[in-house]
């Protein structure tokens, strides 16, 4: 390989390094949104099982 060969190899390199760069951001702000997400809803479902008052027995079910 000369030395044109290796210029452009490198500049493949780092144009592939930049765009995996940004798709790791991305994703991460994704994984952070969800995340908080998650932590919400199960904030929710542990109101709504406190918050009940009576359980039905399974014979009420019947």
């Amino acid at each position: 390989m000369n030395d044109i060969d290796y210029q452009s190899l490198l500049s493949s390199y780092q144009k592939k390094v930049s765009e995996l760069s940004n798709q790791v951001v991305v994703y991460e702000a994704k994984i952070n949104s969800l995340s908080s997400l998650n932590s919400e809803l199960i904030s929710k479902i542990e109101k709504l099982e406190n918050s009940k008052t009576t359980k039905k027995k399974p014979e009420d079910f019947t």
